[in-house]
């Protein structure tokens, strides 16, 4: 019997050692492929046996019946997937506010020759020149063009501050759209992993599949993950679960007061909590970084406006009329413009409240208008020099921040990938491994075969 049995277990051998090259195989294929994990066959020794099968009239209580592969186990760590989801949700953050306060530095273009404060520089010396020459036309188209300038430069600032919170905007509504084709791609893989579980397989590429997806939704929000190494996952955004098993409660836009969209819960209508990810960089961007840039940017717009109004609607133009307003009467940045009488006709600017030939007293007043303390006791230049150092500060405190969280990012993803992640070195030294004893288990049949054609032959010559 022993000779026979000896061949089960040689097939038994065979049989572990073919399916953990295919294994290693498997690896190899996927050495390049995103979010794979290594896997690796679990050899076990078979049942032994023991009672009426076993050798016991030879001192042996059990045979062994060889090997089993019982599992082909995943090489993955939940604590190094919370560590890279947790980094990822900062650096979506930071990314975002990162790109997004570069593109505002460029649209101030601060310091230049396109900048505000340049063109306010402008304005204001296009009084003082006046007022050295307040009889001058000249003089006064200056200070008119100066004011146009000035003008469409504050309107362009608003313009594009406000063109960058409605793309911002958009990119919030399709975050939201992403989370939700996410989510249901996750739930999905979920039933299947349980179906898999249930039937006795091990669904590990499932697994890498929805590892990769949690990767990308740990990018756009701040997810809390339970349960990833099984099929009731649970991921969650503050609390709320997004994905359980697999049910999802999807992610609604709906329009705030404020004209900008709003992300509720399908299922209640409550608001989503957003702490992280893409998503909570964009809503800091639109609802307050950027915002707060507009309202300072028509604190100063209104100011100018009010106070240059204030002196030179009590003026008198040189015809003896009433000068009236110098800039159109407005209520921020987005509407400031010079008044278009004084565009058609510059002579209309006054630069005294007589009238009187040489009188420049208004219009040194005006030029004054930069030196006044009006704004949170700051002048209005250095209002705006304000602005501009706060956008700077801003932009880099992201810029520094992004590149920590990058750094640790990859940090994180090289300690994951030195658990899960393939080496062609260490799968080649397998195969040769597992080839070796293949070989080894098939040279098992040729020595079994040799020792049952020893006793048939000797049997057969007992016989004659």
């Amino acid at each position: 019997m022993s000779s026979f049995f000896g061949l089960n277990i040689a097939v038994s051998a065979l049989r572990a050692q073919q399916y953990a090259i295919d294994v290693t195989a498997h690896n190899i294929a996927n050495a390049a492929t995103p979010g794979f994990h290594r896997q690796e066959a679990v050899f076990v020794p078979g049942d032994p046996l023991t009672g009426s099968f076993a050798m016991t009239g030879l001192g042996i209580p059990q045979l062994g019946t060889g090997v089993l592969v019982q599992t082909v186990r995943r090489m993955q760590s939940d604590y190094a997937d919370q560590q890279v989801w947790m980094s990822n949700q900062w650096l979506g953050t930071w990314s975002f506010k990162n790109d997004s306060l570069r593109q505002v530095e460029s649209v101030i273009s601060e310091p230049g020759d396109l900048g505000l404060s340049t063109l306010m520089d402008q304005f204001w010396g296009s009084w003082e020149e006046l007022s050295a020459s307040p009889e001058s036309l000249p003089a006064r188209i200056s200070v008119v063009e100066s004011g146009v300038a000035l003008a469409d430069r504050t309107r362009t600032l608003y313009r594009d501050l406000r063109e960058l919170q409605t793309s911002t905007d958009q990119g919030i509504v399709d975050n939201a759209a992403q989370i939700n084709q996410l989510a249901h791609e996750i739930a999905n893989i979920n039933e299947q992993v349980r179906r898999s579980n249930a039937d006795g397989y091990q669904p590990n590429d499932l697994m890498d599949r929805r590892g990769l997806l949690l990767d990308q939704l740990s990018q756009i929000a701040r997810v809390q993950v339970n349960g990833a190494s099984g099929s009731e996952l649970i991921v969650s955004i503050s609390g709320k679960a997004l994905i359980q098993g697999d049910h999802v409660t999807e992610v609604s836009v709906t329009q705030g007061a404020n004209g900008w969209s709003q992300l509720v819960w399908a299922d209640d209508g409550s608001a989503v909590q957003v702490a992280g990810g893409e998503l909570a960089g964009q809503l800091e961007i639109r609802d307050n970084v950027v915002e707060g840039y507009i309202q300072s940017l028509n604190t100063i717009a209104q100011t100018i406006v009010t106070r240059v109004n204030a002196l030179h609607s009590t003026g008198v133009t040189t015809g003896g009329a009433p000068a009236g307003n110098f800039f159109v009467p407005g209520t921020d940045a987005s509407n400031i413009a010079v008044e278009s009488s004084l565009v058609a006709a510059p002579d209309g600017v006054a630069t005294s409240t007589t009238g009187n030939p040489g009188d420049n007293s208004l219009a040194l007043a005006i030029a004054s208008v930069k030196d006044e303390v009006l704004i949170d006791g700051e002048t209005i230049g250095g209002a705006y020099s304000g602005l501009v150092a706060l956008i700077g500060s801003n932009a880099r405190q992201a810029a520094s921040r992004t590149d920590a969280h990058t750094l640790s990012g990859q940090q994180l993803a090289t300690q994951r990938e030195s658990i899960g992640g393939v080496s062609l070195d260490e799968e080649m030294a397998n195969m040769v491994k597992f080839q070796q004893a293949y070989n080894a288990a098939a040279r098992v049949f040729t020595v079994i075969d040799e020792m049952i054609g020893t006793v048939i032959t000797g049997m057969g010559v007992g016989g004659r």
